[in-house]
């Protein structure tokens, strides 16, 4: 196997697991402590990796104009969306929240046109419409008449997750600067927002060792090396192609649902995701989506 595909499917397997991990950490924690704990775990292990790699002199060169407009971007990109996200995720199923979160992507087509002038068509116009179809079938659990038993907060928070994600997408392909200097700076303004919140919530949490390796999980593995490994596949492989394979995440998602949280998966869920996924494709017909911020998932 080549070693990009290698590199991509480690990302993508990664990042599929972040709704389980996300929902067993809220089970137990707020959503503003596994915001702060794991934007703190990604924060150390990119900066680390940026000493090891000789690219602290990238963030060092950095004027105080450049590190304001990335925190301004973090803020966005990472305290927004993983907000909305895990509300999202302490009030849905799993796999409800994963996938209404899976719209990033057309928004980002979107967005696109809105705010960079891109011509809107109807290519593009049915795409958006396979997808919001897609939410549809997943917020009414299949029930298009009503919601069913669906949290309706639960769904606004996942749309507004994948909004702010999209949003900040169409805003990070301008970032210039090193993309793991760039993402060390999110994580780091996502922390320090994070941090006077956990603090008027009460008593920081004393950790178990059990969501201790949640939260390195999500921010090593997840926002991290998950990042890393992809951009490293981008860089090396053919990024129309491996674009694609990242679709894969939402249903790699659903198999670690169903085995780590043993959540039936449930036939909307499919014919939504298909509806989604349609969606994404119809706009792949002529041209990659720009994936270069790709979320686990998110993020991320």
């Amino acid at each position: 196997m080549k070693k990009e595909y290698l590199l991509a499917g480690m990302a993508i397997l990664f990042w599929g697991s972040s709704a389980s991990v996300g929902s067993l950490l809220i089970s137990s924690l707020s959503t503003i402590s596994v915001v702060f704990f794991g934007s703190l775990t990604a924060a150390v292990f990119l900066f680390l990796l940026c000493l090891c790699t000789g690219r602290l002199k990238f963030l060092r060169a950095l004027s105080p104009k450049e590190l304001v407009h990335l925190g301004l971007l973090g803020l966005l990109g990472m305290l927004a969306v993983n907000l909305f996200y895990y509300n999202g995720l302490s009030q849905l199923k799993a796999q409800q929240a994963f996938i209404i979160n899976y719209l990033w992507p057309i928004l980002i087509v979107l967005f696109s046109c809105l705010l960079l002038g891109e011509r809107m068509t109807p290519q593009k116009g049915l795409a958006l419409a396979l997808s919001f179809f897609g939410v549809v079938i997943v917020a009414t659990e299949g029930k298009l008449t009503g919601l069913g038993r669906i949290s309706l907060p639960g769904v606004f928070s996942c749309v507004a997750d994948a909004v702010c994600y999209a949003l900040f997408s169409v805003f990070n392909v301008r970032v210039t600067c090193d993309k793991f200097v760039a993402m060390t700076v999110y994580y780091g303004a996502t922390t320090l927002a994070a941090f006077p919140f956990l603090l008027a919530e009460g008593p920081i949490p004393v950790l178990s060792l059990s969501q201790w390796g949640g939260l390195l999980w999500i921010g090593v593995l997840i926002n991290g090396l998950g990042y890393t490994t992809w951009a490293m596949a981008m860089d090396i492989g053919d990024t129309a192609k491996l674009s694609n394979l990242a679709y894969l995440t939402p249903f790699v998602s659903l198999v670690y649902i169903f085995l780590l949280l043993h959540e039936p998966i449930g036939w909307a869920s499919f014919v939504g995701l298909f509806f989604i996924v349609s969606g994404v494709l119809v706009q792949l017909l002529k041209r990659p989506l720009p994936l270069a911020s790709y979320r686990h998932s998110h993020s991320h």
